[in-house]
């Protein structure tokens, strides 16, 4: 073999293990990202489930409040933990793409609305309620105003939810 052959014989095979290489690489990046993206996509959905979870309690929690209220009981002990609503995997679902390629503008819209309701601000405002209505400060008729719009608030949540669940599941 002379040197030419050798020369173009070693170019030959460098070049081809080179793209081999390439392809290698994007053909198990493409099957991490897959799989990344099905990991997210179950914890996204376990997600949405929990918070459903959670509003349901809320909605008791506000059922027995205003079992109370209507008894003209100011012995309300509860306490509503907005903050416990989980958003890690639907922000990582946001950033990643994935919210916006499942949902509509609405959907993203009606998820925006819950997420904002489910903070701390919130929290502290509805359970100041509470408070009032047991100092005296919140008369009967108001603390039942308030407390059925909030029911209705987080029955609205649960439902919106639950409808963005089943998109995601399909």
């Amino acid at each position: 073999m002379t040197f030419g052959q050798q020369v173009l014989a070693s170019f030959i095979g460098t070049t081809f293990g080179f793209a081999f290489a390439i392809l290698l690489f994007l053909i198990t990046n493409a099957i991490r990202r897959f799989f990344e993206r099905k990991t997210l996509r179950k914890h996204l959905k376990r997600e949405f489930e929990y918070d459903i979870s959670l509003l349901q309690e809320w909605i008791e929690e506000i059922e027995k409040i205003l079992r109370k209220i209507t008894a003209n009981d100011p012995a309300v002990f509860s306490y509503l933990r907005y903050t416990f609503f989980q958003r890690t995997f639907m922000q990582e679902a946001f950033r990643t793409g994935m919210m916006y390629n499942s949902l509509n503008n609405e959907d993203i819209s009606n998820l925006n609305t819950v997420l904002l309701h489910c903070d701390l601000g919130i929290e502290q405002y509805v359970n100041s309620f509470i408070k009032q209505w047991q100092t005296g400060q919140l008369g009967q008729q108001e603390a039942l105003r308030k407390f059925e719009f909030e029911k209705d608030e987080l029955g609205k949540y649960k439902k919106r939810l639950q409808k963005i669940l089943q998109k995601l599941n399909k």
